[in-house]
Parts: C-alpha cells; structure tokens; sequence
C-alpha cells in the first residue's frame, strides 16, 4: 500500500523519534525555503512525505553495514541523500552530497546544520571536475538519462560498487540505451512510493 500522508509513512517506515523529529525539520525547513527557490516540483508539496521523504527512504534498506562511502550525485534539495543521512542514527557511513547550484548547497548546509548530521559533506562543484575518491554506494534522483548517470559515476567506481538510481516511467528504455555502452549486473525494484517508479541497483559495472 502506498502511503499518502505523515502519519501514515512514518507507521510504514517504522521510524524513531529522533529520525521523525529530524524528518519534520527538514519538511518544514523545505516548505519555507521553496518559495525562495525551486527545490522541489510546486505541486509535491501536499504530499511531500509521499513523494520525496518516503520515496528516498526506501533506498535504507538496501544498504550493507559494510558500506562506508556514499556519494550523491546532482542533490538538489536533498533527496535521497539527506534523508538516508537522516535515517543513518548510528553514524557508520559519510554522505557526499554534490551539487554544483550554491544556493541549492546552502539549503543542503542548512539542513545539515539543523539536524545535526557530523555524518555529510556538501560539495559546491561539478561531479567532472570533484576530486576522485572510492564509494561503496552512488545514488541518484532525477538528474539524468541512465547512461550519463553511470558516466558521471565512473570514476568514482571501485570493484564493489553498487549504483540506486531512481528512475520513472522509462526506465526499461533508459536501461536498454546504457547497455549498448557497459555490461553490469542489474536489479530492477519496484518503488513503494510510485507504480512507475523503479530503483536500478547497479553493480560490477564495466565499459563495453
């Protein structure tokens, strides 16, 4: 069943009480700051723990306790990145959220800041030109076609590396035009916030 309100996602997400009151922070701190700026489609609002909290929080459990590094690519206003963040109580992972928009980062700095998260860094700069580091995991939301998404993601691929791209309507199409270019194991999950929304876990990613 897909959530359609506060009460009804955080009941499904089986939240604690310090990831809630951060949760709510964060909403509010969103509806505020959207009339500044375009962080989220205007019409997502009413029903932004639907769209945006739940659809990013999904994406938990499909982290190992091994996994260190994460890095976000495009992360606009945070999702999913900061609600993982959010999410992750015990600390045992950093978040690298990039995003090359300044006032984009200093909403994510803003949140960062209100919630308290020690565990995320904000990088102000284009993902070609971050310097290269190893992630466990890559993730992205809405930024661009699957195969971009990968060649962005490249550089920072070491052999165990999983991608959570989260994708619409085309994505069987968006995957079939990335696997003219790599060869990858591929794991197709149906959202829990969306009918049309898939998750594409991507893993042992190599150029053809």
């Amino acid at each position: 069943m897909i959530a359609t309100d506060r009460d009804q996602v955080v009941k499904q997400l089986k939240l604690s009480q310090p990831v809630i009151k951060n949760l709510d922070r964060y909403v509010e701190l969103l509806e505020s700051e959207q009339a500044k700026m375009n962080l989220v489609g205007a019409s997502t609002l009413p029903v932004v723990w639907t769209r945006h909290i739940l659809d990013s929080a999904q994406l938990f459990e499909r982290l190992f306790p091994s996994d260190k590094v994460m890095l976000d690519l495009g992360s606009g206003a945070g999702f999913p990145a900061l609600v993982l963040a959010i999410m992750d109580m015990e600390k045992k992972r950093v978040f690298h959220l990039v995003e090359s928009d300044g006032k984009k980062c200093a909403f994510l700095q803003k949140i960062t800041d209100a919630c308290g998260l020690k565990n995320v860094q904000i990088h102000n700069e284009r993902i070609e030109k971050m310097e290269k580091f190893s992630a466990d995991v890559i993730t992205a939301r809405a930024l661009a076609p699957l195969d971009k998404l990968i060649k962005y993601a490249y550089p920072f691929f070491k052999k165990s590396t999983r991608c959570l791209f989260m994708k619409g309507a085309k994505a069987n199409d968006e995957l079939a035009a990335a696997l003219k270019k790599y060869q990858c194991r591929v794991e197709k999950i149906q959202s829990v916030s969306s009918d049309e929304g898939t998750i594409l876990e991507l893993s042992e990613v190599k150029k053809k």
